[in-house]
C-alpha cells in the first residue's frame, strides 16, 4: 500500500518511518558493539540494574536509544564496575569479621557508630532503620521510631538483644527498645 497524503493520520508516517529506521539502526550497532566488546553483556546487566537519573541511567538510556556506547562511555562503565567490585569486596572483608554480641533475650550497654540510616514512611509514622557498628566492629541494628542521626554519631544505649542473624553473608546483632540513649552525648 501506498503513502496515501488524505488518511486520517497522514502527519503520523513520517514520524513513524523515523522511528523504525532509528530502531533498526539501534539494532544493528548494538551487534556490533556486542561482537566489539568482551564483557557487553557484562555492561549490559551491570546498567540494567542500575536504571535511574544521573549517569549509569544516561548510559543505559544511550544503550537502548543508540545501540551500544562509545569507547570513552564503554571505559567510564568498566571503572564504576571495577571501583564497585573494589568497594564491594573491602565491605565484605570488614563485614566478614562482624560477630554477634551478647546473649538473645538478655539487656546490655552499647556503645555504636551510625553508619547508614534508612527511614520507610508507613501508615502508622516513619520506621527507622539506624546500622550500627560497635568499638569491635561488629554491626548492631535497631528498627524503630528513633532516628539515631546520620553517618558517624555516636551512640551509648541500653537495650534488649532481640535476635542473631545474617544478612548477605554478615553477622548481626538486632536490638529493641533502646533506653538511656545519647547521641552524640546528648540525651535523646
Amino acid at each position: 500500500m501506498a503513502y496515501d497524503h488524505t488518511h486520517k493520520h497522514a502527519d503520523r508516517y513520517h514520524g513513524a518511518v523515523a522511528g523504525r529506521i532509528r530502531a533498526n539502526a539501534a539494532k544493528s550497532r548494538r551487534l556490533l558493539w556486542i561482537e566489539s566488546n568482551d564483557d557487553a553483556q557484562e555492561i549490559i546487566d551491570f546498567l540494567a540494574a542500575n536504571i535511574g537519573i544521573g549517569f549509569l541511567g544516561a548510559m543505559n538510556a544511550s544503550l537502548d536509544e543508540w545501540g551500544g556506547l562509545t569507547d570513552n562511555q564503554t571505559g567510564a562503565v568498566r571503572k564504576i564496575m571495577a571501583q564497585n567490585a573494589e568497594r564491594a569486596a573491602m565491605w565484605a572483608a570488614e563485614d566478614a569479621s562482624s560477630a554477634h554480641v551478647g546473649i538473645v533475650g538478655e539487656r546490655q550497654a552499647f556503645e555504636l557508630t551510625v553508619k547508614h540510616v534508612v527511614d520507610l514512611d508507613g501508615m502508622y509514622g516513619t520506621l527507622f532503620i539506624n546500622i550500627c557498628h560497635d568499638v569491635d566492629k561488629n554491626v548492631v541494628v535497631y528498627k524503630g521510631a528513633q532516628c539515631w542521626g546520620s553517618k558517624g554519631a555516636t551512640v551509648t544505649c541500653m537495650a534488649k538483644i532481640k535476635e542473631h542473624g545474617n544478612r548477605d553473608g554478615v553477622k548481626q546483632t538486632i536490638i529493641q527498645r533502646p533506653t538511656k540513649t545519647k547521641v552524640g552525648g546528648k540525651d535523646y
